[in-house]
C-alpha cells in the first residue's frame, strides 16, 4: 500500500523507531524517499546567583548531542536498508515547527511521527505530535509508541 511519494518520519533517539520506519517503509512508494528527521532543542537553565550572571558554553553539550544523534539515525538508516548519506537530518529548533517547516519546504505529502499516548496534564501542555499535526499541510501519521 504505497500511497505516498515523500514520507519524512520524525526520529527521537530516546525511544525504539524502528516501528516508525517499517511503516514509512509501507507506505512510502521508493525507501529513496524516506528521510529520518531530528530537532535537537538545547535548553539550559541553570540557578544563578542575585548578583552574578551564569554564562555558559553549550557548545560542547550541542556538538555531543549532535554526534549521538548523527550515528543513531545513520545506524537506523543502515539497519533499514535506507540510504545512509541521504536518509537523515538533524535541525535545531523548536521541534513541531521544524518538522513541519522542512516537510513543506522539501514538499514531504507524509510526516510519520510517534505519540507516547500520554493523557492528563500532559495531553493539556500538548506533544510534539499534536503540535505537527495543528497546521500541517500534509497527512501525518501517528503511531503509537510501546511503552
Amino acid at each position: 500500500m504505497s500511497i505516498y511519494q515523500k514520507t519524512l518520519v520524525a526520529i527521537d533517539p530516546c525511544v525504539d523507531s524502528n516501528d516508525l520506519i517499517e511503516k514509512a517503509i509501507a507506505i512510502t512508494h521508493d525507501k529513496a524517499n524516506i528521510k529520518l528527521i531530528h530537532v535537537m532543542e538545547i535548553m539550559c537553565a541553570l540557578p544563578t546567583a542575585p548578583y552574578a550572571p551564569v554564562v555558559i558554553d553549550s557548545s560542547q553539550i550541542e556538538r555531543q548531542v549532535k554526534e549521538s544523534a548523527s550515528n543513531h539515525l545513520r545506524d537506523l538508516s543502515k539497519k533499514h536498508g535506507l540510504d545512509e548519506s541521504q536518509a537523515w537530518q538533524i535541525l535545531s529548533g523548536s521541534t513541531a515547527a521544524e518538522i513541519k517547516l522542512y516537510a513543506e519546504e522539501h514538499q514531504y505529502d507524509a510526516i510519520v511521527i510517534g505519540s507516547h499516548g500520554r493523557h492528563g496534564l500532559g495531553l493539556l501542555l500538548g506533544s510534539t505530535s499534536s503540535g505537527v499535526i495543528h497546521g500541517c499541510h500534509c497527512d501525518v501519521l501517528v503511531i503509537r509508541l510501546k511503552e
